[in-house]
């Protein structure tokens, strides 16, 4: 095996690792905190928890390529990895403060993360590598939807809480997988063909802000400003909210890690699926149907679950669902969720690519920063706030960002007719192979899952 194909494969186990110990910590961190119940914890500390993991997130964007260029990017990947260590061995005996320094260091060093990720994929992918070697990182990467959960499953079994000593077993394992990540990266090998060097002077490291702004206001980005609140207020609901709603209405453990999967299994599929179906019906037509998919998932909550699932303070939820709740239909409509989720960010990844070709990355720092600064405000209301208004919040945006996104669509396809340029004629023209290949280059989700 040549020495690129050796580091995008270390790359691709270790994200697996470590993204499998976050998710799976991420998804249970309320539930784990409603059942310890001491030193001040409650079920809030979570959502507050999430709250700076992403808010942090969304702000370490723009600095994080710096510092990448500073340190290099290997060295960039072993620190990054040790917040996300720390996050997960705090909350082995967790205490408000060493969990929201621990959340604050896990954001900071996520962003660098994502970043020295994308440099070691460019500087081993010589040629025409590339696509190859990000279908190898992403299919390791997809794994960690189901091997974290697959391992919740197993150890929860048929409990109906999370007693200290299961609480200690998870963090330790899942810690162990954040750590056998990190040692993962000590692996990489130089490689023969590394990108141009150059010293990073003050100017150039702040460009990517400077970047950034020049971008947030532009017209076309405006319009898909729907599209990125709702990608980060969705983000909250399948990384959190559904999960705790599942366990304040049934009574085992294991549930929740069940449901995990189902939402990875639904993000996972919805590239193949969503990519054929463009490939038929156009990316309008896929936008549409996403739309469709995820207001069907809000629906059903709205009629399987009580009001009070996401926010009651009881052992179980109190109110009367309309529909009698079913754990078969839970997982029916965390697989929705998952595969509405999934369209939409794929149409949002693969439209940024379309419009900022040549400087893609500052649209891209646009969106990750609306999606967490969002993602943080939806996780500070969803503790108080009922379930059914947080589904209408849900749903208007939803439907807003479709649509603001059809008229962007639109627009740009009247002004490719009159500048006559044909590769701009019309968004859903396009080779959807090159769409495909493009989101696969590009995709840098969160930390969820999405993350």
């Amino acid at each position: 095996m040549n020495v690129n194909l050796w580091n995008i494969n270390i790359l691709g186990v270790g994200f697996m690792l470590i993204f499998s110990a976050f998710n799976a910590a991420s998804f249970m961190e309320s539930i784990v905190f409603k059942d310890y119940a001491k030193h001040g914890i409650t079920i809030e500390t979570g959502f507050h928890s999430l709250a700076v993991i992403y808010g942090v997130l969304g702000l370490s964007n723009w600095f994080a390529p710096a510092i990448v260029n500073k340190l290099g990017s290997k060295l960039s990947l072993i620190l990054s990895v040790i917040p996300n260590i720390c996050f997960i061995f705090s909350m082995y005996e967790p205490y408000q403060w060493s969990i929201y320094l621990c959340s604050a260091l896990l954001g900071t060093g996520g962003g660098i993360l994502w970043t020295a990720n994308g440099e070691v994929i460019a500087k081993n992918s010589p040629g025409d590598t590339k696509p190859r070697n990000t279908g190898i990182f992403w299919s390791w990467f997809n794994m960690s939807a189901l091997v974290g959960n697959t391992f919740l499953y197993f150890q929860l079994g048929n409990s109906e809480t999370i007693s200290d000593d299961t609480r200690h077993t998870i963090y330790l394992v899942l810690g162990g997988f954040s750590v056998a990540g990190l040692l993962s990266f000590v692996l990489l090998k130089p490689n023969e063909t590394p990108l141009d060097e150059c010293e990073i002077d003050e100017q150039s490291a702040w460009q990517p802000i400077k970047d950034g702004m020049r971008f947030a206001v532009s017209p076309n980005m405006g319009l898909l400003y729907g599209a990125f609140i709702f990608t980060g207020l969705s983000l909250n609901f399948w990384s959190s909210v559904y999960i705790v709603i599942i366990g304040n209405v049934f009574p085992k453990r294991n549930y929740l890690a069940l449901a995990g999967i189902c939402v990875g299994i639904g993000q996972v599929s919805s590239g193949f699926v969503w990519s054929v179906l463009t490939y038929k019906i156009g990316r309008k037509g896929v936008l549409m149907c996403t739309t469709l998919v995820y207001c069907i998932a809000l629906t059903l909550v709205y009629l399987a679950f009580p009001s009070d699932a996401a926010t009651t303070a009881e052992v179980r939820a109190q109110g009367v669902p309309i529909i009698a709740s079913n754990i078969y239909l839970s997982l029916f409509i965390a697989l929705l969720i998952g595969l509405g989720d999934g369209g939409f960010n794929v149409t949002i990844y693969a439209t940024l690519g379309q419009l900022w070709e040549e400087t893609p990355a500052p649209a891209f720092a646009v969106f990750k920063f609306v999606q967490g600064m969002l993602a943080t405000v939806a996780f500070l209301y969803c503790g108080v706030l009922l379930l059914p208004y947080q589904l209408l919040i849900l749903a208007l945006t939803c439907v807003i960002g479709s649509f603001c996104f059809l008229i962007l669509d639109y627009k740009c396809a009247r002004q490719a007719e009159y500048e006559e340029l044909p590769d701009r004629r019309d968004l859903d023209r396009r080779d959807v192979s090159g769409n495909n290949q493009f989101y696969e280059e590009l995709e840098q989700p969160l930390l969820q899952g999405d993350g």
